[in-house]
């Protein structure tokens, strides 16, 4: 028969051993499995483009980088017009990276949280997409309120610990569930994607062994061969107007542009936003320690502006002047010039004839500061 002291010894010896792997499990949960997540994020393997998980690997190595750096941040607007290789090359300033880290869907509510990173990797120069697209007000809808649970999810994980900073108070009361801005917060959005992340690891180490075909999505590892080259140049999108005749182009205009011309992305608000006050935010941090911000708007296809009626977009210039005063951002509004038609892929994003002519434009703007 066991002593009282025995037992003791042994009962405290299990408590003691428990109490450790609790601490190991917290320490795995928090540190270990989200890193595994985010690797996986960001190679593409549990969603459905990597790039939604980029950008705070992203700020990581800009900061490592001992260059000059210019980060362009926004919406597919900007995403598809920035061949940051491109625009490096025809600088007169040798040593300077030009880094494209929009993404699609992106609105300003949605990117301020990547602002604490970006201040750490100290570029010299923030483009923000600021067209009319950035300017409308938010409304019920239920695939929107996806995108900000998923874009919420997916930055908040691969952010420092309790990074919220500034913008922390501009978020909405039902978006707050979705930032994992503790420990524990961590661990419980973590948990959706663990499973998947140590499944996908195990399979990607050991499907040689077992026979197995693998295929990675198109994202390079973060660090990898190609990673640094995909932060300035990304992959774009296929041609779709360049492959179609005049007469089709001019039919899905009419079939299409009326109804996108009530949208909120051509109905631009003077202020007020959840937007405004997320560039607000964002502007003010940044110029705040001395990074220039240029407020860049691509024009559209010359189809579009025959839809919009008188005063439409006003909003966007009043907002563009209220942020030039206010912090003395750079406006480069070119939403009104008229771009070749055979420089689109759609009715607002540039094709490869538009990217190489958009490096051109916003190179010389560049060089000519």
């Amino acid at each position: 028969m066991r002593s009282d002291s025995t037992f003791a010894v042994s009962s405290a010896g299990l408590f003691s051993s428990l109490g450790i792997l609790t601490v190991l499990f917290l320490f795995l949960s928090g540190y270990i499995v989200p890193t595994a997540v985010n690797n996986g994020l960001v190679e593409g393997n549990f969603i459905k483009s990597g790039r939604y998980a980029i950008t705070n690997p992203a700020m990581a190595t800009i900061a490592e980088e001992d260059t000059t750096a210019i980060v362009t941040i926004g919406s597919s607007i900007l995403q598809y017009a920035t061949d940051g290789a491109c625009i490096g090359e025809s600088l007169n300033t040798e040593g300077t990276n030009v880094y494209n880290l929009a993404i699609g869907g992106a609105n300003p509510y949605t990117e301020m949280i990547q602002i604490p990173a970006l201040i750490n990797a100290n570029p010299e120069t923030v483009i923000v997409d600021l067209g009319p697209n950035s300017l409308w007000d938010f409304y019920e809808s239920e695939s929107l309120d996806d995108y900000i649970e998923f874009r919420f999810t997916i930055l908040s994980l691969t952010l420092p610990l309790h990074d919220e900073q500034g913008w922390h108070p501009l978020v909405r009361k039902a978006d707050a569930q979705y930032l994992a801005m503790t420990l524990e917060e961590r661990i419980r959005l973590t948990t959706s994607y663990s499973r998947v992340a140590t499944e996908n690891f195990l399979f990607a180490e050991l499907h040689e062994y077992i026979g197995a075909v693998y295929r990675e999505r198109s994202m390079p590892d973060v660090g990898g061969e190609g990673w640094f080259d995909y932060l300035q140049t990304p992959t774009f999108l296929p041609p779709k107007f360049e492959a179609k005749n005049q007469t089709e182009v001019v039919e899905w205009f009419e079939e299409n542009m009326a109804k996108r011309a009530r949208a909120g992305i051509y109905n631009p608000e003077h202020n007020g936003t959840l937007n405004h006050a997320a560039l607000d935010y964002i502007i003010g941090s940044l110029t705040e320690v001395g990074i220039e911000v240029l407020m860049v708007a691509v024009p559209h296809h010359p189809m579009v502006y025959s839809y919009l009626q008188p005063g439409q977009i006003d909003g966007h210039n009043s907002t563009l002047t209220y942020f030039e005063e206010k912090y003395g951002a750079t406006s480069v509004n070119w939403f009104w010039e008229t771009w070749d038609e055979g420089m689109y892929r759609d009715s607002n994003h540039l094709g490869d004839e538009g990217r190489l002519f958009y490096c051109g434009r916003i190179a010389e703007y560049l060089n000519q500061r």
